[in-house]
Formats: C-alpha cells, sequence, structure tokens
C-alpha cells in the first residue's frame, strides 16, 4: 500500500471492499450452493505500507480484531446497488470521519486547531514514541509539525479501543500475518561490507577493518500478528525476519504486560505517516542485543535477488550501550514509498513468483496486489527550471533525491509482461455513466496529496471509489484463464452449465477467463459511482481564518524556539499582525496559500462559485487548467504563451479561453478576466482574473518611477520594495 497522505481514504476503501468479497466467499462456500460456487482457496499472508499505505495496514488488523464491527448501510439505496457504505466501520471513521482541517458534524478535534501547543499530553494519550522511550520531562513542549498531529494520536487511540477479540479467525487469513511498514530513520543504521582483501572481519559488536561503510536511513519495522487468521501457512522470507510479536488478545486485557506492544504498534504507523515538517516526526525504540542475545538489526533479512544475504550493522561502542536505541522518524515514504519488495519476497517459497515458468498465467499461484492512489504521470520540472543559482540548485535537491529513492524499476518492470501473472495494480480511475474517463479520478489528490483533509465529503466519494474500483478489479482485472491449474480444478468439479456463471467480464487482453475471487452476496451489488464533491466559497472562507489562526499561534512559537537576539523581534513584528505587528511575512505567506488552494480547488473543479457556461468549443478541463494559471500566486500577470506553456495546451485554446473571460458571459463571475492597459517587452499582452487586478499603485509607481527608484536602490530591492507585478518572461 503506498504512501498517499489524505488519499489513504482511498486505499482504505479498497481494502474495505477486499474483505467484504472475501468474507462473501466464505459464505457462500459453505451455504447451500457450495458444490456449484468456486472452491478454490485465496489466502492474505503479508501487507506491506508506507505512510499512509502504512496506517492504513496497521488500522485495518485492529478492524479485522474487532468483534464488533458490523457494516453501516447507505441511508437510501435503490435495486441493484450497493447498500453496503462501509465493512469496516473503524477504518472508516479513522479515515473519513475524522482527520479534517476544520470539524464537521460532532467531532471535537481537527488539524488547524492549537491544542498541541498547550504542552506535553497525557501519558493515556502519548503517541510521540514507543513506551520503552521516556518522556522528556521539565522540557518545553516544541512546535513539531505545522499541522496539529494530537489528530492523529486521537484517530489510532480510539481504533485501539476494542472491547472484544474475535473468536473466529479468517479463514483466507494467515495464521501469522505479517505488517511491514516503512521509516524513515532520522539518526541512520551504519553498515561495513567487507571486501575479499583477507582481513579478519570483526562482527556487529565491533568496527569492520578493509571494508565499505554505509549509513542507512531506510529503515521498517517487522510486525507478525497472530489471532487473526486461521490458514496455516508459511513464508522462507518473514518467518525467519527479525520481528515484533503481537496477539490479538493482548488488546482487551488491560493488565497484560504486553498491551503497550499495540501502542507501540500504532506509533509505528504514525511514525511512517509522518509527513515531514506537516505531521510530527515520532520518536522509535529498539533493541540492539546485550549479552549475546541478538537484537532487532542483528541478521535481519534483506529483500534484495540472488543468494539469501543478511548483514548486521557496525554499531559504535557508545551507541551498542544503549537500551533501547531509539531514533526520530519522518514520513517511510520519503524513501521507500512503495515497499513492494517486502510483500513479493514475503510469498516467494523455493524460487517461486519470479521464475518466468512459475508467474505465466496457466501456473501462476500467488501475486502481489499494490494499491495506489497516485498512479498518474509526474510532471518534471519546466524547462530552464532550476535556474543554476545556488538557492534554486539547492531547493530542487531534495525532491530529486526523494524521487529518485522511489524509483524501483526491477520492482515492477515484470508488471508489463501481460503473461507474467503476478503483479497487479489498484489506481484511482473514475469513469463517467456515458463511458468517460475524468481526468481527476481522486478527490484527494489536490495540495499534494493533503487535499482530502479540506472536507469530508472529499475523503467519503475517495473510499468509495476504492470499494467501486475494487470491486470492478475483481470482476475483470484479477481473473485468470481456464488453463490455470487453480481455475481448472473447480471448473472440472462444478460443470459446464455452473462455471459459465463465475466468468470474469471479457478484456481483449483474457477474452476467456475467470475471477480469482468471485463475488457474492452483498459484494455483488454495484457500488454506485458517488457525485464530484465541492465545497463552498463559505466553508473555504472559514478554512483561511483557521488556517490564519494557526499561523499566529506556531509562528511566534517556532521563532522562539529557533531565533534569538534582535533578530527575533524583528522576525516576529513581520509574523504578528496588525497592531502588534506589521504581518509583512505573515501576509505573504498566507495570501500565497489562499491562492495556492484556490487554485487546485479551481483546477479540478472542486469549489463552488466558478461553473463555466456551456461552451461547444472548450473542454472544461482545459478551461480550468487556464483558469488556475492565472490564480498561480507565482504570477500576478500571464502571457499566452506562459499559460499555454504552463498548462501544457496550445496557445489558440488558451486565447480561447481568455477571450470566453473577457465575455459577457463572465462578467461579473470569479473567471472574469482583466487585460492590462500595458505589455511586456515585446509587446505581448498580460492577463489576470479581475479579482488578482494589481493595485494601481503597483503598476503606477513602478511604471513611471520604477527607474528613479531603481538607480537608488538597486533594480531588486526596488521591485520588491515597489511590489512590482511579477508577470512571465517576454516570450515565455
Amino acid at each position: 500500500m503506498s504512501g498517499a497522505i489524505s488519499a489513504g481514504a482511498y486505499t482504505a476503501g479498497v481494502f474495505d471492499f477486499l474483505i467484504q468479497a472475501l468474507d462473501e466467499w466464505e459464505k457462500a462456500r459453505n451455504g447451500p450452493d457450495a458444490s456449484t460456487i468456486p472452491n478454490h482457496f485465496v489466502g492474505i499472508k503479508a501487507m506491506s505500507g508506507a505512510s499512509a499505505g502504512a496506517a492504513t495496514a496497521a488500522i485495518g488488523v485492529v478492524a479485522l480484531a474487532d468483534a464488533d464491527q458490523k457494516p453501516i448501510e447507505f441511508d437510501t439505496h435503490r435495486d441493484g446497488e450497493q447498500e453496503i457504505k462501509c465493512y469496516l466501520p473503524k477504518i472508516y471513521e479513522a479515515w473519513v470521519v475524522k482527520p479534517d482541517l476544520v470539524t464537521e458534524g460532532e467531532e471535537k478535534l481537527d488539524f488547524l486547531q492549537t491544542s498541541d501547543l498547550d504542552g506535553a499530553p497525557k501519558e493515556a494519550d502519548d503517541f510521540s514514541r514507543t513506551h520503552d522511550i521516556p518522556p522528556a520531562d521539565g522540557e518545553p513542549w516544541p512546535v513539531t509539525s505545522l499541522l496539529n498531529s494530537r489528530l492523529l494520536d486521537a484517530i489510532v487511540g480510539a481504533a485501539l479501543d476494542v472491547s472484544n477479540v474475535t473468536d473466529s479467525p479468517r479463514p483466507y487469513i494467515s495464521k501469522t500475518l505479517h505488517i511491514y511498514m516503512t521509516l524513515s530513520n532520522l539518526r541512520g543504521v551504519p553498515y561495513s561490507v567487507p571486501f575479499d582483501s583477507g582481513t579478519a572481519v570483526r562482527d556487529d559488536n565491533g568496527s569492520r577493518e578493509n571494508a565499505y561503510h554505509m549509513i542507512s536511513h531506510g529503515d521498517r519495522v517487522h510486525y507478525a500478528v497472530t489471532g487473526l487468521g486461521a490458514w496455516d501457512t508459511v513464508s522462507d522470507f518473514a518467518d525467519n525476519d527479525q520481528e515484533r510479536e503481537l496477539k490479538t488478545d493482548w488488546l482487551v486485557k488491560p493488565d497484560d504486560p504486553h498491551k503497550p506492544n499495540w501502542k507501540d504498534y500504532a506509533v509505528c504507523a504514525l511514525a511512517s505517516a509522518a509527513f515531514p515538517v506537516g505531521l510530527a516526526p515520532r520518536l522509535i525504540g529498539a533493541t540492539l542485543g546485550t549479552d549475546g542475545k541478538p537484537g532487532e538489526y542483528h541478521g535481519r533479512r534483506l529483500p534484495i535477488d540472488g543468494p539469501e544475504l543478511t548483514i548486521s550493522p557496525s554499531w559504535l561502542p557508545t551507541v551498542r550501550a544503549e537500551d533501547p536505541f531509539w531514533f526520530t522518524t519522518a514520513d517511510g515514504g520519503i524513501i521507500d514509498n512503495d515497499p513492494f519488495e517486502y510483500a513479493r519476497f514475503s510469498l516467494k517459497e523455493g524460487g517461486k513468483l519470479d521464475q518466468c515458468i512459475e508467474p505465466s498465467l496457466d501456473k501462476v499461484d500467488r501475486a502481489v496486489i499494490m494499491v495506489s492512489p497516485f498512479p498518474e504521470l509526474k510532471p518534471i520540472a519546466p524547462e530552464g527550471q532550476p535556474v543554476p543559482d545556488l538557492i534554486s540548485s539547492f531547493s530542487a535537491l531534495l525532491p530529486a533525491l526523494i524521487a529518485q529513492a522511489r524509483f524501483k524499476p526491477d520492482e515492477i518492470v515484470l508488471a508489463a509482461n501481460r503473461k507474467h501473472g503476478s503483479r497487479y495494480l489498484i489506481g484511482p480511475s473514475r469513469v463517467t455513466p456515458d463511458g468517460k474517463e475524468q481526468r481527476y479520478g481522486i478527490a484527494s489528490g489536490l495540495l499534494g496529496g493533503f487535499g482530502g483533509f479540506v472536507a469530508r465529503s472529499f475523503r467519503d466519494h475517495d473510499f468509495q471509489l476504492g470499494r467501486r474500483n475494487c470491486q470492478r478489479f475483481l470482476q475483470d482485472a484479477f481473473a485468470l484463464p481456464p488453463e490455470n491449474q487453480i481455475i481448472k480444478g473447480w471448473i472440472e468439479g462444478a460443470g459446464a452449465p455452473s462455471h459459465r456463471a463465475f466468468k470474469a467480464i471479457s478484456s481483449p487482453d483474457m477474452p476467456d477467463a475467470y475471477p480469482i475471487i468471485p463475488l457474492f452476496g452483498t459484494a455483488k451489488a454495484e457500488v454506485v459511482l458517488q457525485p464530484w464533491p465541492r465545497i463552498s466559497q463559505a466553508r473555504f472562507e472559514i478554512l483561511q481564518t483557521r488556517i490564519a489562526e494557526r499561523f499566529d499561534a506556531v509562528a511566534p512559537r517556532l521563532l522562539a524556539q529557533n531565533v534569538t537576539g534582535p533578530l527575533y523581534f524583528l522576525l516576529l513584528l513581520a509574523v504578528r499582525p496588525f497592531p502588534w505587528g506589521i504581518g509583512l511575512i505573515r501576509t505573504k505567506v498566507l495570501d500565497f496559500v489562499k491562492a495556492f488552494m484556490l487554485a487546485d480547488l479551481v483546477r479540478r473543479d472542486m469549489i463552488e462559485g466558478w461553473e463555466l457556461p456551456p461552451n461547444p468549443g472548450l473542454d472544461g478541463d482545459d478551461t480550468r487548467l487556464v483558469l488556475a494559471e492565472l490564480i498561480n500566486p507565482s504570477y500576478d500577470l500571464r502571457s499566452v504563451a506562459g499559460l499555454a506553456k504552463a498548462a501544457g495546451l496550445d496557445s489558440e485554446k488558451v486565447r480561447a479561453v481568455l477571450d470566453l473571460g473577457q465575455s459577457a458571459a463572465a462578467s461579473g463571475r470569479n473567471f472574469e478576466v482583466w487585460r492590462a492597459p500595458w505589455t511586456d517587452k515585446n509587446g505581448g499582452a498580460l492577463f489576470t482574473l479581475m479579482s488578482r487586478k494589481p493595485a494601481w499603485h503597483r503598476w503606477f509607481w513602478w511604471r513611471y518611477f520604477g527607474w528613479l527608484f531603481g538607480l537608488v536602490l538597486g533594480r531588486k530591492r526596488s521591485e520588491a520594495w515597489l511590489s512590482k507585478p511579477a508577470a512571465d518572461k517576454p516570450g515565455v
């Protein structure tokens, strides 16, 4: 399960429907018509996740353990439509109901409140660290994130509130379910690899001489959960890997000494989801081993193809004395956002899954399903960016390193082979009833993945889309030909008339196929496509007010933590609103955030008040691309060429959108376009929205007196002082 921030609601929906489908199939195979339905077996052996994917896997495990989980139905539905809103309410509440920037309904806590600045939480509510790390008594509580991460603590605390654990383990879940969650270990783990030099090599209790030294920051935690399933199976990789044990019984025994292990499990999930700066990092404690006993890193299995490989760390003596060895974590998705390899290696057995002869469609018997809410093509930086100066190059370096760390073609290249049945993907696809696939399938994709926190309707849409896409995936993509040994067995037993009723939806690649997981009971009714969600202008303004309040609480605290002396007081004036400050930085930051949010909402048609008039010559999505670029806070004025390049459209389409914005149909509307009375240096026209028309003093003073200020202050300082309207470069 990939990292996805708020789009974890989509992954949660996929998982929710998958469990519903498997449960309904189990009921059917034990019902009166068992002899005529597919009787092969499908089991879940391992789950791996990063960031939001790790949180989904972690909460999903608790939901499966909770015996009181009962499906929630829609208030209204028509015949033939899916009546179940969510099959596992605990995962729905964690991803849809609770995580809001501004609370909705009966919820009390949100991301923009300031309870995280009030001091250390109570011990029972503290998910900032695992139980073996002592609290920092007497230390002032620092600002740990831009958003209030206490909301996440409350969400996982509610998820762990289980009164009764299941006494009927699911037949399709492994007796030992392996959970891998990736972490970005900011402290690092040192390794030394000896070369064949004949030099004696010390073990992990000492340094390695004449060796190649490395530090790994890509970490993970491995949990082995028992009590959920009854499938008696083994994993060559996971069963022999270092692990943390979890039993479902420990959830409901308040005095059990192992109960804190479940809290640590939740902390690890939050650590994997600790998006840098936005969400708080967590502290994880790990054992290094003492008195000859191996620790968590000793002999850890590595998911690397080839001979079995384990490497033990080369701890310094000062570190070996630490018990536990604790480290600060950031988002696990920074380094490994798609931990496909841990699931793949957990399924490997005697070379299966990767030998070409085994995963061919007629012989394959195991596969990895990847759930990725953001599988669309990632745009690269525009031509000329970053510019070759120190600051620009440095600021572009971290995103480049993160993207490169996530580049793993060796793991998924076989997915391109249509004859290779071991790798599958479930990603957002929103197809309207008329058969048109929408450009933006997922509502939580805006704002770099944080957009789902804007409104519950966004997350609810994505949860239901995940359920719908999973249903369709099971009906057509996740299928095998009748020659496959698994399918062939039950076809021969059921007889021709019966097995034809279970055929998968035909596709050009596989016209004759049968679903690996057939749908029965409540899983058969269609999961209906939900209306595309939008927020009101009023809620958008409430969001801006709350963002400003959060800024006013966090900014001074951040300054006090990191700046001293006269500079602190100068910056404090810049971040404080009038009358106690001048608010220069505050105004620029809040204006930028507002425009950035609005641009993305308009681009994806997710805000009311920006409805376009009928225009058969223009595509609505293309029109909104241009409007979003006109809102782009990096510019005040745009040229036709600049808009065309930024939106990826030809100049004629851009001119048509600008003409629409200057027509009578746009008069008084949010998308009304204003043409500047001056041009760029090459005589090109400049445009912006009427609502963003520069104040007269900005262009007047710059146009007529800018040269004078330029002589006195220099061009750069004079542009900043006079707030020269920023425009596309001539010819761009």
